[in-house]
């Protein structure tokens, strides 16, 4: 088996992956808090009260359009996906358009900030999604982006993860990884980064529902569906154990200005 998929290979995924479960990234991370925050309002924070049109990229099943929403500003969701609009849709009356994030429907100029919650790294061709990004922000318009990390994390953590990541054989997968190129990528497509944080959110489990929930929301190209039950029935055990098990889910939220 490879240890990665090529590119046809992990699109076909990512399209089967939101098909057959349109929003469930978006409540597990809905769910995952930090300080009574979730990582929508974490995002939403870097977006100025006086910003009146917003984009958010791969939005999904909406939470972080939603989350957005006020009197006085316009935000449109694009994604992809058909099953997640559907969903972003039954959830808020939008707009929703599906869009592809390498060639947004958008004008030139025309938005004062694009925001991407997680999409930056599931998407392969991050220089011509930038570039994009890039064209249709009016000059100082603002991009906001969440993208999966590997810190902060503690020991105990450490430890839980890797007993949880050993029974699925592995991490999650991600075509990108950005912990190290996203300032200098960003700056190489016309976006200045201003700010770069990191915060550790938990995803509480108390039942297997929970920890279903929580591994269905994974992206696990090559992970068989006995490592996946494994890895369930493992996270049931410790929360026999404790009443609860909290998984931590490092995120880092990075600010460009055009």
């Amino acid at each position: 088996m490879p240890s990665w998929m090529e590119p046809p290979a992990w699109l076909e995924y990512l399209d089967r992956f939101h098909g057959e479960r349109p929003g469930v990234a978006a409540e597990v991370l809905g769910r995952c808090l930090a300080g009574g925050d979730s990582p929508h309002t974490w995002l939403a924070r870097a977006v100025s009260s006086s910003s009146g049109r917003v984009i958010d990229i791969g939005c999904g099943a909406g939470p972080m359009s939603r989350t957005l929403a006020c009197e006085g500003r316009t935000v449109i969701g694009i994604d992809l996906s058909m099953q997640e609009l559907r969903e972003a849709t039954r959830l808020g009356p939008g707009p929703w358009v599906r869009g592809d994030a390498l060639q947004l429907p958008i004008a030139d100029e025309s938005v004062d900030v694009v925001v991407s919650s997680m999409a930056l790294a599931v998407i392969e061709q991050t220089g011509r999604l930038l570039d994009e990004v890039c064209r249709v922000l009016r000059p100082g318009g603002m991009f906001a982006a969440t993208v999966p990390t590997y810190r902060p994390i503690n020991v105990t953590d450490m430890k839980l993860l890797s007993r949880l990541t050993a029974r699925l054989g592995g991490p999650p997968r991600f075509p990108v990884r950005l912990d190290m190129s996203l300032g200098p990528l960003l700056l190489a497509h016309g976006l200045r980064k201003v700010e770069d944080a990191r915060e550790r959110y938990y995803f509480t489990i108390r039942s297997r529902a929970d920890a279903e929930l929580l591994l269905r929301a994974l992206y696990l190209p090559m992970t068989s569906t006995t490592r996946v039950q494994q890895a369930t029935d493992w996270l049931v055990a410790q929360v026999a154990r404790g009443g609860e098990l909290q998984v931590p889910i490092p995120i880092r939220r990075v600010v460009a200005v055009k």
